[in-house]
């Protein structure tokens, strides 16, 4: 059976697939495309959809520089560079949420006993996902596709019935945006619809250009002491902690440490005086400031465990080595064709804190008295001549014209190696070149259109609309 997501779901979902509640660094760029393309499900981004206005005659733009007006982010935030990006930035907080009460549409409409379909007059305003009462359609009905005038619902109609009236919509839940204005400089060509990205700083140098980027094999990631029981679809990384003295007053957000050796943000530390489950949050001098206050009077020394895992991530190929001499003659705890599927970061778990979960289970025990404790996480890297983008950034990655080995998708920026190269969650697999775009979020075709942009000053208006139900 389907999830049911309640009114307060649908308007939480909302809030954070649009940014409203500002807990997300990315906001949503509008941008417009020239292409006669009509949005579906299965859409990504590629060299012939979904390309922006930047020439004149509807022509592929990607990587110069518009010469039709059409905008260059104006940056307004300052955690994040987006002015090398094209459209315009939206203010997640700016969106007006909502559920309605009563029926957004109300039509005249017949259906047949047993049937999941029925016929109204007109569809108009009438959604995907819209539930649907009256007449003597089945209770909990909603709208699965929309076919002209033909209606197919998820439940079968009770009753045969003629002409009824039919209520849709009540309890939709809609996200407004205000009005936005593209006002061009000169002719534009045709323009088709709009989309919605998630906002990163990607230069047209590379945004959209076929082979900008190419996938590599990245640095081997290494760790030993790591313990698994045979059987098991998750194994255990060694614990590392750093001591030090420290000092510190009741109340108080920070604590002085002897050294500041192997410390670093996000750590989590305990001690005399240290709240339960504190953790770093920046380091200056010998003061490392934490996100708890202090319960007491800070003393002794102070464990400040590291993030063992932090540099994994979904995705990465899991493999093992064995030293020379090991117990049993070698045994590899390890399946061939396994990969990381999850990692939880903070267990209760005696024998550590981190479980790394595996697509497949172990066939052997992996444990350091074997002398068998060292594991392998091997992934992809990404390099892109001044890339533009930091952790969290989300991107579409596609094959470029000579790559076979990649899966195409939405990836998560993991780690930004420097200025030309980054890693991604889930890791990327496979080598060659690639193509870059922002990833399509929304995407809707102008109902009347395309709108020709033939003259400067002239504009295209757009007020968002996105729904749940």
């Amino acid at each position: 059976m389907a999830l049911l997501v309640t009114d307060n779901g649908e308007i939480d979902s909302l809030r954070n697939l649009l940014n409203y509640n500002q807990e997300i660094p990315r906001n949503l760029i509008l941008k417009l495309f020239t292409t006669n393309t009509y949005p579906n499900e299965s859409d990504t981004p590629s060299q012939t959809a979904y390309y922006e206005p930047y020439t004149n005659n509807n022509t592929l733009g990607y990587g110069s520089a518009p010469v039709t007006g059409y905008p260059a982010i104006i940056n307004n935030r300052t955690d994040q560079d987006y002015t090398a990006n094209y459209g315009i930035l939206l203010n997640g907080n700016r969106w007006t949420i909502e559920t309605l009460s009563s029926a957004a549409v109300t039509v005249q409409g017949s259906g047949t006993t047993s049937e999941y379909k029925i016929t109204v007059a007109a569809s108009t305003g009438i959604k995907k996902g819209d539930y649907v009462t009256g007449g003597s359609v089945g209770t909990g009905a909603y709208v699965v596709d929309i076919d002209g005038l033909d209606l197919n619902l998820s439940v079968k109609n009770t009753g045969t019935f003629s002409n009824q009236s039919l209520d849709f919509g009540q309890g939709r839940t809609t996200a407004s945006y205000p009005e936005q204005t593209f006002t061009f400089t000169g002719a534009a060509g045709d323009v088709y619809g709009y989309e919605l990205v998630r906002a990163n700083n990607m230069p047209i140098t590379i945004h959209g250009v076929l082979d900008a980027g190419t996938a590599a094999a990245g640095t081997t990631v290494s760790k030993t002491g790591i313990r698994g029981t045979i059987g098991n679809n998750y194994f255990v990384l060694a614990t590392s902690t750093n001591t030090t003295t420290v000092t510190g007053s009741a109340g108080g957000f920070d604590v002085t440490v002897g050294s500041t050796a192997g410390l670093a943000p996000y750590q989590r530390v305990s001690g005399t005086g240290i709240a339960a489950g504190a953790r770093i949050v920046g380091i200056a001098g010998t003061t490392v400031y934490l996100d708890k206050a202090n319960t007491g009077a800070v003393s002794g020394n102070g464990d400040f465990k590291v993030e063992v895992g932090e540099d994994l991530t979904v995705g990465m190929v899991v493999s093992q080595t064995a030293t020379a001499g090991v117990i049993g003659g070698a045994p590899n705890g390890i399946d061939a064709a396994t990969i990381i599927t999850g990692i939880d970061h903070d267990t209760e778990d005696v024998d550590g804190t981190v479980h790394v979960y595996l697509n497949n289970v172990l066939i052997d025990n992996i444990q350091p008295s074997n002398n068998n404790d060292e594991v392998q996480f091997d992934f992809s890297k990404v390099t892109a001549t001044a890339h533009g983008l930091v952790e969290g950034d989300t991107v579409y990655i596609d094959q470029g014209t000579a790559n076979t080995t990649t899966t195409a998708g939405t990836y998560t920026v993991f780690n930004v190696i420097d200025a030309n190269s980054f890693t991604t969650t889930k890791a990327l697999d496979g080598t060659g070149s690639l193509t870059l775009y922002s990833a399509i979020f929304f995407a809707e075709r102008f109902t009347n259109g395309p709108y020709a942009i033939q003259n400067a000053g002239d504009q295209i208006k757009v007020t968002l609309n996105v729904s749940l139900d």
